[in-house]
C-alpha cells in the first residue's frame, strides 16, 4: 500500500513533540502553583497553542482552544459541556477509546487518527494524542490534535492511482502472457511444415549438378532459412517480452568468431557488389559471452548494413579493448538514418520511415540484438548522419559479473 512517509512522519513527530512540551508544562505547573493557579495557567497555555487542544472531564467537554474550535466548526458554548464522543464518526468510536485507553496508560503507541462529523456536515481527520492532568482539582483528559484531511485526501488519491496502476500492470501482464502464447503456437504451427522444407532444400542442392534447377533448389534454401530464423527471432522477442530470453556466457575468442564471421559475411557483400573490410587490433582480451547470441548480433548488424548500403558501397567491422569492455562496430557507406528514426531504432517493430526498399521482415532485428546485448552487462547504440552511413555499436563485459561466475555451467535458456 503506498505511503506518504516524509509528510506524515514529519506530523507525527510535531504532535509529538507538542505533548512533551506540554508535559513539561503541566510538570513545571504540578510542582510550583497551587491548583487554582494551575488551572488558570493551563487555560492561558493552552489558548496560545499552535495545535488543537481539548480537555474532557466525565466524558464531556471543559476546555476547548480556538485551533480545535475551528477545527470543528463549533463555537465555544456550543461545544462546552457536550459528550466529546458525539463528534465522532460511529465507526471511529471504539477505535478512537482503545488507543486513548492504552496512550493514557502510558503506553509507548504513536498518535492515532479518527475521523469527526463537523457542525456543517463535513467529515475530517485528526491525528490525536492525549495525556491525563489535573483540572480543577479532577482527573482529566486533555488531548492534542491536528487536522490531517487534506494528508488523507492525498493519500486516499495516491491509493486509487496506485490501485488503477496495478490493475492496468496486471492487465497489460496478462495480454503478455496472451500474446507469447500465440506467438509460441505460430512459431510451432510454422516450423512443423517449414523443416521438411528445409531438409529436402538441402537435399536437392547438395544432389542437382545442372543450372537452372541447382539455383531453384539453393533459392529454397535460402528463403527457407530466413523464414526460419525469422522465426526463432520471433519466439526469442515473446521471450523477452517476460523474461525468459536467457543465454549462456563462458570465456570466449572474440578474434576468432569475428574472423570467422567475417569470412561467412565477405561473400554476401560481394554478391551484392559491396566491401566488407574487417579492422581488429593484433590481441584482443576473451569476453564472458553467449557465443551463438554474440554471432546472432554481429550477423544482424552486418546483414542490414548490406541491405541498405548500396552496390559499391564499403562495409567495415571493427572491434577494440577499452578495459573493462570489447566495443564492437558495424559501420557502412549506405544512406544513413534520418534524426527521427534514429529515437526509435531499438523498439519492437520498429521500421524506417524512408525504408520504402527493404520492406521485408518483422522490424524486430535491432530490438533482438538490443535485449541480448543488455542481457550480457553491455550497450548497444547507433551513429548516423543522413547520406553519410551509419555505425552500430555495443560493447560486452571482459569479465563476468560476481554472479555470471559462480555458475561454471552458464545459465541455462529457457524454453
Amino acid at each position: 500500500m503506498p505511503k506518504l512517509p516524509a509528510d506524515d512522519l514529519k506530523t507525527r513527530e510535531d504532535l509529538l513533540q507538542e505533548i512533551r512540551d506540554l508535559r513539561q508544562r503541566l510538570h513545571d505547573l504540578e510542582a510550583s502553583k497551587t491548583q487554582a493557579a494551575q488551572d488558570v495557567e493551563i487555560v492561558r497555555v493552552f489558548r496560545s497553542s499552535p495545535i488543537g487542544l481539548f480537555i474532557v472531564q466525565d466524558g464531556r467537554f471543559k476546555f476547548v482552544n480556538e485551533n480545535f474550535r475551528g477545527v470543528v466548526t463549533g463555537s465555544v458554548s456550543e461545544l462546552l459541556e457536550t459528550e466529546s464522543m458525539k463528534l465522532v464518526v460511529p465507526e471511529d468510536r471504539e477505535m478512537l477509546r482503545e488507543n486513548a485507553i492504552r496512550m493514557l496508560k502510558g503506553e509507548n503507541i504513536p498518535p492515532y487518527k479518527y475521523r469527526i462529523k463537523t457542525n456543517t456536515g463535513q467529515i475530517r481527520w485528526l491525528l490525536e494524542g492525549v495525556v491525563s492532568i489535573q483540572y480543577q482539582g479532577r482527573r482529566a483528559v486533555l488531548g492534542h490534535t491536528m487536522d490531517i484531511t487534506e494528508r488523507e485526501a492525498a493519500q486516499a488519491k495516491l491509493e486509487e492511482a496506485y490501485e488503477k496502476e496495478r490493475k492496468a500492470r496486471q492487465d497489460l501482464e496478462a495480454e503478455v502472457r496472451r500474446r507469447v502464447e500465440f506467438t509460441r503456437a505460430l512459431v510451432h504451427e510454422l516450423k512443423t511444415p517449414l523443416t521438411p522444407i528445409m531438409s529436402s532444400s538441402e537435399l536437392l542442392t547438395s544432389g542437382l549438378k545442372q543450372e537452372p534447377w541447382l539455383s531453384v533448389a539453393r533459392n529454397i534454401l535460402r528463403g527457407a532459412g530466413n523464414l526460419n530464423r525469422r522465426i526463432d527471432d520471433l519466439l526469442d522477442v515473446a521471450r523477452g517480452e517476460i523474461g525468459r530470453l536467457r543465454i549462456r556466457p563462458a570465456r570466449l575468442n572474440v578474434m576468432r568468431m569475428l574472423q570467422q564471421i567475417g569470412g561467412e559475411m565477405m561473400a554476401v557483400a560481394a554478391a551484392n557488389g559491396q566491401t566488407l573490410v574487417i579492422e581488429l587490433p593484433q590481441y584482443l582480451p576473451p569476453v564472458w559471452g553467449d557465443e551463438d547470441r554474440l554471432r546472432q548480433i554481429v550477423l544482424n548488424l552486418l546483414i542490414n548494413a548490406t541491405k541498405f548500403t548500396p552496390e559499391g558501397g564499403k562495409i567495415i567491422l571493427r572491434a577494440r579493448d577499452t578495459g573493462p569492455y570489447i566495443v564492437f562496430q558495424v559501420q557502412d557507406t549506405g544512406r544513413g538514418i534520418l534524426p527521427e528514426d534514429q529515437k526509435t531504432l531499438f523498439q519492437a517493430y520498429h521500421r524506417q520511415a524512408n525504408d520504402q526498399e527493404n520492406l521485408s521482415g518483422l522490424g524486430l532485428g535491432l530490438y533482438l540484438c538490443k535485449l541480448l546485448v543488455e542481457l550480457h552487462g553491455g550497450k548497444i547504440w547507433a551513429e548516423s548522419e543522413p547520406g553519410k552511413g551509419t555505425a552500430f555499436s555495443f560493447s560486452i563485459p571482459v569479465q563476468p559479473t560476481d554472479a555470471e561466475a559462480e555458475q561454471p555451467g552458464g545459465i541455462q535458456e529457457a524454453a
